[in-house]
């Protein structure tokens, strides 16, 4: 596996992992600035999901697969 195949992943594993802190902070914790918010906190976080899962491709497509 090449390099820039493993950033991908990585920049998709943190895009992953920080959508689901925001959703967590929102709908777990209940922190008052997300609450505040209304739906900013989720739709960023859906955001960042759409973005994870192009860095996902774009990571396989550079692997050749």
């Amino acid at each position: 596996m090449e390099v820039v195949a493993l950033v991908w992943f990585g920049i998709a594993g943190g895009a992953f992992v920080f959508a689901l802190s925001l959703l967590h902070q929102r709908y777990i914790k209940k922190t008052p600035h997300a609450v505040q918010s209304r739906g900013s906190f989720a739709m960023f976080a859906a955001i960042m999901v759409l973005f994870g899962v192009g860095a996902a491709f774009a990571g396989i497509a550079s692997s050749g697969g």
